[in-house]
C-alpha cells in the first residue's frame, strides 16, 4: 500500500489553514480540535518520494489543461490554493504561465513543493515560487495581488472555515479572471464520514492502517460498482491508496450542494461558468467561475 498514517488530501491539495479549536463554517462540521487536524504534509512528502513521476505529472498537465484551457493558462498568472506537493503550480508553468505562486500552511508541504520544483522543472524557478501561508489569514492573502486564475482544488473544505476562505481568497481572483474550485459534494452520508474521520484520526497509528486497508478494500468496490472503471486508474497524476489515506483522515472536513456553492459564488460576483459533478457522490463537485469585471 502506497499510503500511511499522517496522509495529505491526494486528490490535489493540502491544507491551508492552521488546525482549529472549531470548525463549522457552515457545512455541517462539528466542532475540532487540534488534535483531530490531519496533517497533510508527511503525506504528501511520501506521495512525492515513492509514487510521483514524470508520466503523473504529464496526468496532471492533462488535468489542467482539460479544466481551466491552454487559452486561460497562456501567459496568465496563476494561484494555486493549497498547492500541497506542487504538483498542479508546476503543471501551470509547463503549460505557459507567466508566473506561478503555490501557497500552504504545511511547512513540510512547501518544502516537498520546492524539492518537487527543482526536480521536474529546474528551468521555471524564475516563475514558479511556493510560500507558507494561510487561506484564512486576510492580512497573507490580501499581500499577494490579483491572479487571472486561482486554482483552489478539494483545498478549502479542510480549513475548517469553508466558506469564510472561500470568500477571502475570491479577493485574489483579478475581474475577469478565472476562479477554479473543487469542494466535497454534500450527500446524505456526509455527517457519517465526518464520525469517521474523527474516529480515525483518534485511532493509534496500528488502527489507522487497518482502516486504510479495510475501508480501503470496501471504497475500491464501491467506486468500481459505481463508475464502472478500475479506481487504480487514477487521473489528475494521483494514486488510490493515497487518496484512501487522505480521504479517511481529512479533517477538519466540510461540504456543500452545488446550488449552495452556485448562489454564494454569485452573491460574491461570479458568474458560473461550467460544474462537472463528481464521479462518486461525496467526491468533489469542480466549478469553474468567473469573476464579473468590476
Amino acid at each position: 500500500m502506497a499510503a500511511r498514517q499522517s496522509g495529505s488530501d491526494s486528490k490535489g491539495s493540502d491544507s491551508v489553514a492552521e488546525p482549529v479549536k472549531t470548525a463549522d463554517g457552515g457545512g455541517g462540521t462539528p466542532a475540532g480540535t487540534s488534535a483531530l487536524a490531519f496533517d497533510f504534509g508527511e503525506n504528501w512528502d511520501h506521495y512525492s518520494r515513492t509514487v510521483l513521476d514524470e508520466p503523473r505529472l504529464v496526468a496532471a498537465i492533462d488535468s489542467l489543461k482539460g479544466l481551466v484551457g491552454t487559452d486561460r493558462l497562456k501567459d496568465a498568472s496563476f494561484c494555486d490554493v493549497g498547492s500541497g506537493s506542487g504538483l498542479f503550480t508546476v503543471a501551470a508553468g509547463k503549460l505557459g504561465v507567466s508566473r506561478a505562486l503555490g501557497f500552504d500552511v504545511n511547512p513540510t508541504g512547501v518544502e516537498v513543493a520546492r524539492r518537487n520544483l527543482g526536480r521536474f522543472a529546474p528551468d521555471l524557478a524564475e516563475r514558479i515560487e511556493f510560500r507558507r501561508g494561510s487561506a484564512l489569514d486576510s492580512v497573507f492573502v490580501g499581500s499577494l495581488g490579483r491572479f487571472d486564475v486561482v486554482y483552489a482544488w478539494g483545498s478549502l473544505h479542510h480549513t475548517g472555515s469553508m466558506w469564510p476562505a472561500i470568500e477571502t481568497v475570491a479577493l485574489l481572483v483579478a475581474p475577469g479572471g478565472t476562479f477554479v474550485l473543487a469542494l466535497y459534494n454534500r450527500h446524505w452520508t456526509s455527517p457519517i464520514w465526518t464520525l469517521i474521520k474523527i474516529v480515525y484520526n483518534l485511532s493509534p497509528g496500528f488502527l489507522r492502517k487497518f482502516w486504510d486497508w479495510t475501508l480501503g478494500s470496501l471504497m475500491f468496490l464501491a467506486t468500481w460498482a459505481i463508475t464502472g472503471s478500475n479506481p487504480l486508474r487514477k487521473e489528475r497524476g494521483m494514486e488510490f491508496w493515497v487518496d484512501v489515506t487522505d480521504w479517511l483522515g481529512g479533517y477538519p472536513y466540510e461540504y456543500a450542494s452545488a446550488d449552495e456553492v452556485r448562489a454564494r459564488m454569485n452573491a460574491l460576483g461570479f458568474d458560473l461558468l461550467e460544474v462537472r459533478p463528481p464521479r462518486v457522490p461525496t467526491g468533489c463537485n469542480e466549478f469553474i467561475l468567473r469573476r464579473r469585471p468590476a
